[in-house]
């Protein structure tokens, strides 16, 4: 096998790999004996076709399962023998020269750059200590979320924090608004969900009562049909419930779980200040990384960054987040993508030089336990995964987010912090 590397640019590399011809007669020989095996061919028994007659039968498919066998046979070796690292899936054309058949594959790699100062960097940051108020009011948040809600009694009027389970239908100019209307809505009063005017006139009434609530609404209100007037909405109220906080104490605490209040604060203080620590290191890394990005040049790979972008806007769409925008919100979204993917980029350029010069390295295992936890995300198996990453020349790409999660910890804790009040 003969590998050589041609340079394009900063971002781009071809690789040619040649074969020689008794190899690629070899691959031909094993595929079209693989092939014979597992088809039928009118008038002979499986496997019993002569080769000549699978050959004219299935000569395309057999000359397809060749190149495929090139490049996987061959390719994870060349890249070690040039130490390339591809970033994004390989961009292949098969050649044949002379006596020798093969392939030239572009690839796009990370460029290095010249970095200044990136150890040292001094950030200011506040001490992080947990304060009693924010224990007290993750205990609040428990009582919330395990509190009971059940019908309120006969006659008692609505409270905030009640929940109004409302029939309303909304009329502009005497017609009734198809958009503002409801059977049966369940209103959290106080939570802002309606207009303040709306939750606040609601406040007070009793269950089986019916009012009428007049809204004028703002000038700059999305719904240009009713913005910048009156809105009147007929009201009755069919259930009123409310909600029923546990107090906070050591029985509280058992049925969470804990051994009592004392364990409970415990507990939520150290997760307190698990997030705290986890803010601080990301404000830690972005002063940090901003700092070096600020006046450096640094080329972007194309293929890789429109990939980029469309596994956003893709995810995007799935999730159907675009379909209500129009054509103007969506070019400036798809902008502000592009704007952020290609930041995030730059800082993968950055880390990635940053690890060469300090060298720092990824273990299998650290490889391994990547593979895992992607092949846990995505819910297929270890050795699928493995393989995929494996023939598509991809490890590199393993090895890069691995290394990159290394040297942001390196970057982190090499700054310079400067506690301030």
């Amino acid at each position: 096998m003969k590998v050589s590397l041609l340079d394009v640019d900063e971002t781009r590399k071809k690789i040619e790999v040649l074969l020689p011809k008794e190899r690629i007669e070899k691959m031909r020989e094993e595929t079209l004996n693989d092939i014979k095996s597992r088809v039928k061919i009118k008038g002979f028994r499986p496997g019993r076709a002569p080769k000549e007659m699978v050959a004219l039968y299935y000569g395309d498919i057999i000359e397809e399962e060749i190149k495929k066998r090139m490049v996987e046979e061959t390719l994870p070796q060349a890249l070690r023998e040039l130490s390339i690292e591809p970033i994004v899936k390989p961009i292949v054309n098969y050649i044949e020269k002379d006596e020798t058949s093969g392939y030239v594959m572009e690839c796009e790699v990370f460029p290095f750059i010249d970095i200044g100062d990136y150890k040292g960097i001094e950030v200011d940051s506040k001490k992080v200590e947990v304060k009693e108020e924010e224990i007290q009011e993750r205990l609040e948040r428990l009582r919330n979320m395990h509190a009971v809600i059940k019908e309120k009694e006969e006659k008692k009027e609505a409270s905030y924090g009640d929940i109004a389970v409302i029939k309303y239908q909304g009329y502009l100019d005497g017609k009734p608004l198809k958009e503002a209307r409801s059977d049966s809505y369940p209103l959290e009063l106080g939570n802002g969900v309606f207009m303040p005017e709306f939750e606040d006139a609601i406040v007070g009434m009793k269950k089986g009562e019916e009012k009428e609530i007049e809204i004028l609404f703002p000038e700059d209100y999305p719904d240009k049909e009713v913005a910048g007037k009156k809105v009147i909405f007929k009201v009755y109220l069919k259930e009123l419930k409310e909600r029923i906080m546990p107090d906070i104490s050591d029985e509280f605490a058992k049925d969470l779980s804990f051994e009592n209040l004392g364990v409970l604060k415990q507990e939520i203080s150290k997760s307190i200040q698990k997030e705290k620590e986890a803010l601080l290191r990301e404000h830690i890394y972005r002063t940090v990384m901003d700092r070096i990005v600020d006046g450096i040049e640094i080329p972007i790979p194309e293929r890789y960054f429109q990939s980029r972008v469309e596994d956003v806007l893709e995810d995007l769409k799935e999730r159907m987040i675009q379909d209500n925008l129009v054509e103007e919100e969506k070019r400036k979204l798809k902008e502000e993508i592009e704007r952020r993917v290609r930041q995030e980029i730059k800082e993968e350029i950055v880390l990635m030089n940053i690890a060469k010069r300090e060298a720092i390295e990824v273990s299998q295992d650290d490889i391994d336990r990547e593979i895992k936890k992607i092949a846990e995300e995505t819910k297929r198996p270890y050795t699928d995964t493995r393989t995929f990453f494996e023939k598509s020349g991809l490890m590199g790409y393993i090895r890069n987010r691995v290394l990159l999660d290394k040297t942001r910890e390196f970057l982190i804790n090499n700054a310079k912090i400067k506690e301030t009040q």
